[in-house]
């Protein structure tokens, strides 16, 4: 699959964004949210793990800067990946089919985007 550059500098601006505003939005508050009803188990997940999410949502900004910016992009698609798989899989446990649109939108590009620097990953599964 060959994505021409033009496209691939949108996705990867789009991404940058997104994960900015969204992090931003963890901090300020500044677009409603709501997750519905959680089960318990991922409630409590949330509740233990909430001293780390402020350090991973500044990660997420940090990411989304170097994205925007164009630095690093190919390795940062590569840290971004296991972020995108523990987001997709927080969202499909919640069962809330309708709040999940983040995590598959930022699936979507950062998959997309690895696929457009494929040649560039060739030289880590040799």
């Amino acid at each position: 699959m060959k994505i021409d550059a033009k496209t691939v500098k949108w996705f990867r601006i789009v991404l940058g964004i997104f994960l900015i505003v969204y992090a931003l939005n963890k901090f300020f508050h500044f677009i409603p949210s709501s997750y519905g009803d959680m089960p318990e188990t991922a409630q409590d997940f949330l509740d233990s793990t909430a001293v780390l999410l402020p350090y991973l949502y500044f990660f997420e900004i940090i990411i989304g800067f170097l994205l925007v910016i164009n630095k690093w992009s190919p390795a940062i698609y590569i840290i971004l990946a296991p972020l995108t798989i523990a987001f997709l899989i927080f969202s499909f446990s919640n069962k809330d089919f309708n709040e999940m649109w983040p995590a598959l939108f930022v699936a979507i590009l950062n998959f997309l985007l690895i696929l457009s620097e494929k040649g560039k990953y060739k030289p880590l599964f040799a």
